[in-house]
């Protein structure tokens, strides 16, 4: 998640924001959207393979019954403006209120929860960790594994909690949890928190 669907008037975010009202076939999209019946499954098809739309159930008509469309949690979310001024606000008062211990635990603890979410990949050391990549990639990050002084290096040029970790570094913490319970060994973050924030993360096999 994290694509920028509903930025611009695209025929994903025109979608995207029809199924806001509740749920609709390809036949009521279509109408409402002045679009083919083809463009309409074209766009759901890109929307559920990003989990912001789902099947729901049918919809009976005179001839046959019609799927209907349902937007996701993930989906409503990329067209709030409030989480990110929420969650810098939460950080800035957890860090004021919690011991540095207190808070890399509590950092620590989000990351493996968020890991959960994911299905754990299998194979060497390296493969996992290039499913790690992948997984960075999901999140909006530019990520690839290399190689550095025998040790591998998850690097992604674009950090997905940017807005967060030029002011809370503890927010690295986070990923640093979610991909060591991902891969299954120890990770360390080296991560860049400059002008433009870079995720680094040493994987210890």
């Amino acid at each position: 998640m994290g694509a920028p669907i509903v930025r611009g008037n695209t025929a994903a975010g025109r979608v995207l924001s029809q199924l806001r009202h509740g749920p609709k076939t390809v036949e009521e999209l279509a109408k409402e959207l002045r679009l083919t019946g083809n463009a309409v499954r074209n766009q759901l098809r890109k929307l559920q393979a990003d989990n912001l739309v789902v099947q729901s159930g049918r919809r009976e008509g005179i001839s046959k019954p019609s799927i209907l469309f349902a937007i996701t949690l993930e989906g409503q979310i990329e067209f709030s403006t409030l989480y990110l001024p929420v969650l810098t606000q939460f950080l800035r008062v957890a860090e004021g209120q919690c011991s540095n211990i207190q808070l890399a635990s509590f950092m620590a603890a989000t990351g493996k929860s968020l890991a959960a979410r994911y299905p754990k990949p299998t194979g060497a050391v390296r493969d996992r960790a290039r499913a790690a990549a992948r997984l960075l990639k999901l999140f909006g990050g530019v990520a690839e594994v290399r190689t550095r002084d025998s040790e591998l290096v998850i690097r992604s040029l674009a950090c997905p909690l940017a807005a967060l970790t030029a002011e809370h570094p503890a927010a690295c913490s986070v990923l640093e949890a979610l991909l060591a319970d991902y891969i299954g060994v120890p990770v360390r973050s080296c991560c860049n928190r400059a002008d433009e924030p870079q995720c680094c993360f040493e994987v210890k096999s």
